[in-house]
């Protein structure tokens, strides 16, 4: 046996062994999904000649806090619960535990723009998509909630201002005709 042919079958001995071995570990390994969802934040459709906009903020600070929310532990148990996600955790471990692992497999993350993206991994396809689904429910009800609390408060504002220049202007039409 020449060295070139020993060469050879050292490195392809090992080489055999690890695709091997690599193979039978992918064969045991649970399968995962991903599912994701592209939400687009539409800007204030009025000029801001007439009226501006009442969201000042940036979407990261925006999303940052609508996730605090969302990501929160009663949001999560409630969607662990209705999805029947991760029974074998809950039932060995304790519930704090399974909301931070449900919390690690959520993926938000913001696009180009005014758009964010909303991501879950499980191991059942059709559930996977179904939390997505309603993870991005959650974001926009949220958000919507939140732009009407902010247009709210600037109604509210707005009708203070008037009425201040209503008083101001009747205080100043009796003035002048005194």
């Amino acid at each position: 046996m020449c060295s070139s042919d020993l060469r050879f079958w050292v490195l392809l001995v090992p080489f055999s062994i690890v695709a091997a071995c690599t193979a039978i570990y992918a064969r045991y390994l649970p399968d995962v999904y991903r599912s994701d969802t592209l939400i687009l934040v539409v800007p204030q459709r009025v000029p801001e000649s007439y009226v501006r906009s009442t969201v000042t903020t940036r979407i990261e600070d925006r999303l940052q806090s609508i996730s605090q929310q969302i990501l929160s532990r009663t949001r999560l148990e409630r969607i662990i619960q209705d999805f029947n996600l991760y029974p074998e955790e809950r039932r060995v471990g304790i519930m704090e535990d399974v909301v931070e692992k449900m919390r690690r497999d959520i993926a938000v993350q913001v696009v180009k723009g005014d758009a964010f993206r909303v991501g879950y991994v499980g191991t059942e396809p059709r559930t996977v998509m179904k939390v997505t689904d309603r993870l991005a429910s959650l974001f926009i009800e949220e958000n919507l909630r939140d732009r009407e609390v902010l247009a709210e408060g600037t109604n509210q504002f707005l009708e203070a201002q008037l009425e201040d220049a209503r008083r101001d202007r009747k205080s100043t039409r009796l003035n002048s005709s005194h």
